[in-house]
């Protein structure tokens, strides 16, 4: 009931359908470019599985931040129209009211997990490129589960910037200002020593950024690609391992949803 709750109150909301529209317009103009040069490059094929690393890039690293901005366009409103008030004075909990937007939460990282396997998916077979007999490798499924985390990740933290901040504007401003400073920080400790620099790597943003990179999930490419940046003097690119990456994920995604969690239950809704 809760779940249906939110939903309907979701697909009411202009921002909802603005949103998805947007994300999925991009998608389409992505992969319809790929097809395209494929019909005309032969040698630049599109076909199912080498080409998921391309269709999944720009949504792991543009899909989250639509996530983030349309969980706090839904949620944050709550506050300042008093519905969220209105819904616990007619007798729906606090912590009912919190599982309502969880549930919204998952949704919504379902669908927009989803959207760009679909399009993609639809654009191989329209594609002159021929597909393999194996349409999901491994490591493209590690890259779709990587590209579910920092969904994951980034959803929690606009829910619980929510939860936190109770306005749209503030809560987004909040959740951007954080990136650059963690980027400033970052590129700071960088500077100063390695010790530093290892530790920037366990930052929440540094987690997403190399979760949402392709050569992450596809070590024979970051091998090839390390070895022609060795070949031309350059320091060859490193990463977390992918358990310590999954790993860190899903902790930043507790304690962000925990956060939420105890805002909404120590203060008045």
């Amino acid at each position: 009931m809760l779940l249906r709750i939110e939903v309907q109150k979701a697909v009411k909301r202009r921002a909802f359908w603005v949103t998805i529209g947007v994300f999925a317009a991009i998608i389409v103009i992505d992969v319809g470019s790929a097809v395209q040069v494929a019909t005309v490059r032969t040698n630049i094929p599109f076909a199912l599985p080498q080409s998921w690393s391309d269709i999944l890039e720009m949504p792991a690293n543009l899909g989250p931040f639509f996530l983030g901005m349309l969980l706090i366009l839904l949620v944050a409103p709550e506050f300042s129209w008093r519905t969220g008030r209105q819904n616990v004075i007619d007798g729906l909990s606090k912590e009912r009211f919190y599982a309502g937007k969880l549930l919204l939460s998952a949704v919504l990282v379902v669908l927009f997990l989803v959207l760009p396997i679909v399009i993609g998916g639809a654009g191989s077979v329209v594609s002159p490129s021929e597909s393999g007999s194996t349409l999901v490798r491994p490591t493209d499924f590690s890259y779709m589960i990587g590209y579910g985390l920092v969904l994951l990740m980034l959803g929690s933290a606009a829910l619980m910037l929510a939860c936190l901040v109770r306005s749209t504007g503030p809560a987004m401003g909040v959740l951007l200002v954080y990136v650059l400073i963690e980027i400033f920080i970052g590129e700071m400790l960088e500077n100063a020593s390695q010790l530093l620099e290892r530790i920037a790597e366990y930052f929440p943003f540094a987690v997403f950024v190399a979760l949402a990179d392709s050569l992450v999930h596809y070590p024979n490419v970051l091998a090839s690609k390390n070895a022609m940046r060795t070949k031309q003097g350059q320091e060859p690119l490193e990463f977390l391992d992918l358990e310590i990456l999954i790993f860190a994920a899903l902790v930043y995604a507790i304690i962000f949803l925990a956060t939420g969690f105890l805002s909404i239950r120590k203060r008045d809704i």
